[in-house]
């Protein structure tokens, strides 16, 4: 299956050790869930925030079905 996976802030440096192609596109055996990905492209657990799945909070456990879009965010500071 074909996901679009979007690494925001700090996380976007993990976009080139996975195989995303340049249209930010990861295949994935499925099943498989969001986790599998993160996994796949190498992002620490840790360094995770908050996840959206097609717009909407989802967890790491979430299933992922072909053309799919995650976003994945770092906790982020400022002030």
């Amino acid at each position: 299956m074909k996901i679009e996976v979007r690494l925001f802030a700090s996380l976007a440096a993990y976009a080139d050790h996975g195989d995303m192609d340049s249209e930010g596109c990861l295949n994935l055996e499925g099943p498989a869930t969001i986790r599998d990905a993160v996994l796949r492209l190498g992002v620490p657990e840790q360094e995770i925030k908050l996840v959206f799945l097609n717009g909407v909070g989802a967890s790491l456990d979430s299933s992922l079905k072909d053309k799919d879009r995650v976003g994945i965010f770092p906790p982020i500071g400022g002030g």
